[in-house]
């Protein structure tokens, strides 16, 4: 069943690990501790009869429909099952990549994971083993003269800025937003005609230019909102501009399919912020966000008795107006039912707010930014949300007062339900090209390794507690248990590793209270 047009992922992405995407964290560990049987049976993909995958990455779904949209038809399959489309027909595939060359944030904490815990760390990660592995597919390769393979995603800047893209011999790596510059680029691939090898979309798409997906999405996904407008300098939604909300016509027909073709029992309202859907400027709009939710709820329920929930927010919004998100939770985590959302806490220091993100606290101040970090998290706790709060290390012109700044906050959070995950810092947004965090050294230096096993010590203290919120959303029963078990022993054994490392930094260092 040979198709032109085949668009297809990281094996680590393209499955939805048993029906809970935040279960798929372990992609990130490295190849060694993936064996093939593990990871074939962890990372299976659920497929109809015609090999084809029941729910695809949301990136590679929108992708797909941006091609319709324009007459160019692609067939979206996983990783495994190259072999039973590509044949004489091919002449494009192209490939989705969330962490091609293990350069993300999700494989450096899981480096400092495995180094602080005592353990070896060999190989590669495995999501980024499962991308390069696509290029050894002998399929691709027996029909490699005619087959034009362009790569993006969120990870394609990993292959252009090491030079990866023409070790790989790409035609083109693509990085931005697909919708208005990718379909010509594709047009012109199967035309015959050159094309650059390296593209960046600069241009922000209008919400009137993003069509709805056409093929279910891992995780009952729905994009509504693109952008975040914040103007963060390290952050990659920055290069989308200001936020822009999807409407609920485009919103209800991906719910829908989710729900009908994809079989799901959850939709995830995906968004960069997601308390200010509807909003024009900082200030968000609690009518256009209570309606979406709404709407949205009653339509999940007219199925059965689904779920509904989001992904990320800021500090700022919440503080802004904890009204809101007290009604959106009535209805997201009704019945005390929890959820996990995303924060991006970054630093503990108003001088590294002010320097480098000084819009994720308007409309307050950089001073301000501890204290509202602090009331974000208990009034998001209060409401049913348990906050997966991520805090970044080595930022450029970092000092050793801005890490006690960041051990002050953390040692605030202890008591707060919150996974506070240390991030080495990458180069993206306006800061590409400077020097990555060198991951040992930061472990090697006292005061900022005491950060980082402490924020492990308070992530993994909360994550065992939090196990059964990973495992529920599961669609098999015997994986729920297997992987709730799981995490069980491997946090209470990293804890009890990185209480050991959290002395050894302190009497290196002669200060901070052991926890």
């Amino acid at each position: 069943m040979s198709a032109p047009v085949i668009l297809t992922s990281e094996n680590a992405i393209a499955s939805d690990t048993f029906g809970s995407s935040i279960a798929g964290f372990i992609s990130a560990l490295p190849d060694a501790y993936m064996k093939r049987w593990i990871s074939d049976l962890y990372f299976r993909v659920k497929r109809d009869r015609n090999n084809l995958p029941i729910r695809v990455p949301y990136g590679l779904a929108k992708v797909q429909a941006s091609l319709k949209r324009v007459g160019i038809e692609s067939t979206i399959v996983d990783p495994k099952s190259l072999k039973y489309f590509i044949g004489p027909e091919t002449k494009i595939l192209g490939i989705y990549t969330m962490d091609g060359l293990g350069l993300s944030y999700g494989s450096g904490i899981t480096y400092w994971i495995i180094k602080l815990a005592g353990l070896p760390y060999t190989g590669i990660p495995y999501i980024s083993r499962s991308f390069l592995d696509i290029f050894d597919d002998p399929t691709l390769k027996k029909y490699k003269d005619q087959i034009k393979i362009v790569v993006g995603g969120p990870a394609v800047w990993q292959l252009i800025d090491t030079d990866y893209d023409k070790k790989l011999n790409l035609t083109l790596a693509y990085e931005g937003e697909f919708e208005i510059e990718g379909p010509p680029l594709i047009k012109n691939i199967l035309a015959g005609n050159q094309v650059p090898q390296r593209y960046l979309a600069t241009r922000p798409v209008p919400v009137s230019e993003i069509p709805p997906i056409i093929t279910p999405a891992n995780g009952g996904l729905v994009e509504v909102t693109r952008g975040c407008g914040r103007g963060c300098k390290f952050c990659t939604p920055t290069l989308s501009g200001m936020i822009r909300s999807i409407p609920f016509e485009t919103i209800e027909k991906e719910i829908k399919l989710n729900l009908e073709r994809g079989k799901v029992n959850h939709i995830g309202l995906h968004s960069d912020e997601f308390f200010r859907y509807g909003a024009k400027g900082i200030d968000p709009d609690p009518e256009k966000v209570t309606e979406l939710v709404k709407r949205a709820y009653r339509l999940v329920k007219s199925y059965g008795d689904y779920n509904l929930s989001t992904d990320f927010t800021t500090a700022a919004v919440v503080v802004q107006n904890p009204k809101l998100v007290a009604e959106v939770s009535q209805y997201m985590n009704e019945g005390n039912h929890r959820n996990f959302i995303e924060m991006g806490i970054e630093t503990g220091s108003p001088k590294m707010i002010e320097a480098w993100m000084p819009g994720k606290v308007l409309p307050f101040k950089a001073q301000q930014y501890p204290e509202i970090v602090e009331e974000a998290i208990g009034t998001l706790n209060d409401n049913g949300w348990v906050v997966v709060g991520t805090m970044i290390v080595n930022l450029p012109n970092e000092t050793e007062q801005d890490i006690m700044l960041n051990l002050e906050l953390l040692d605030r959070l202890k008591n707060y339900r919150v996974i506070t995950f240390p991030l080495p810092f990458i180069p993206m947004g306006a800061l590409r090209h400077r020097n990555f965090t060198v991951l040992d050294k930061m472990l090697e230096d006292p005061l900022r390794g005491e950060f980082i096993a402490k924020a492990l010590y308070q992530a993994f203290e909360e994550a065992n507690r939090d196990r059964k919120m990973v495992s529920e959303g599961m669609d098999n029963p015997f994986a729920a248990i297997i992987v709730e078990r799981l995490i069980n022993i491997f946090t209470t054994y990293l804890t009890r590793k990185y209480s050991k490392q959290i002395e050894n930094y302190v009497q290196n260092k002669g200060s901070v209270t052991i926890y």
